[in-house]
């Protein structure tokens, strides 16, 4: 099983480059431009400090964007790994069905956080830093597998066949970990290379301009950013493919090949 979702997101994603760039290039341009804005009207470090009223506006603005913007390269990726539907070459679609992805994306974080305030309450009632330590550990075991499990209500969402959390518990028996896992697997790569870069751009400081190398990394950064992104829906396309494969059903197979 982890094989196929590691083997099945790698080739959906390397094998449509095209696509993903259509799918998360503009929004992810947008992003850039946001954090570019961020950086000259409001600045850094003590000029952030001197306007939180600002900063904290900012913030709100970038979570929404970045809601949005999930919402839309989500459905859009979705659709093209389980139904072979191609987004345009400049993606920025969001209408009611990305409008719906947004309210499962919200219903998930909300038991997400109910977890943890719980495990939060727990500590707090009983003040033995063992015991709390003991129920974070076995919270992670239960919660990080059925969250997963969980989350194919977003996939199915994207092609229109919603089912609900029960439904989307049901069909991914055995699966939780192996989304995970997969995820983990994927994403690691991703992670050490952007910390490798940063220290070599450190290194590098003293010998070049400072701000043709943040321009050089930002740059990879994005590019970076959405390979991990799209790598990330892709395990959920695939972990979906195989639920609905279980019930007989079978999403367009040739995306896939």
């Amino acid at each position: 099983m982890l094989k196929r979702l590691l083997t099945d997101s790698v080739s959906l994603v390397f094998g449509n480059l095209e696509t993903v760039f259509r799918a998360a290039g503009t929004w992810f341009v947008l992003q850039f431009l946001l954090m570019l804005l961020l950086q000259f009207t409001i600045g850094s470090g003590d000029q952030q400090a001197e306007n939180p009223s600002a900063v904290a506006m900012f913030a709100l603005v970038v979570m929404v964007f970045s809601m949005v913007a999930s919402a839309s390269i989500s459905v859009a990726w979705h659709r093209f790994g389980l139904l072979g539907e191609r987004p345009g070459i400049i993606h920025l679609k969001f209408g009611s069905l990305e409008l719906r992805f947004v309210l499962k994306m919200l219903l998930l974080a909300v038991i997400l956080m109910a977890v943890w305030f719980a495990v939060l309450l727990i500590h707090t009632l009983v003040g033995v830093p063992a015991v709390s330590a003991v129920v974070a550990i076995l919270v992670f075991i239960f919660s990080i597998p059925a969250f997963f499990r969980l989350s194919l209500i977003l996939p199915a969402t994207a092609v229109e066949r919603p089912i609900n959390l029960g439904e989307a518990y049901a069909m991914s028996e055995g699966m939780g970990w192996q989304l995970f896992l997969a995820t983990f697997l994927l994403s690691l790569p991703f992670v050490l290379g952007g910390a490798l870069l940063e220290f070599v751009v450190g290194l590098a400081a003293s010998g070049l301009p400072l701000l043709l190398l943040q321009i050089k990394v930002m740059i990879l950064n994005l590019l970076v950013q959405i390979i991990v992104t799209v790598l990330g829906i892709s395990v959920l396309t695939a972990g979906y493919r195989v639920a609905m494969e279980r019930q007989g059903s079978n999403p367009d197979p040739s995306v896939f090949q």
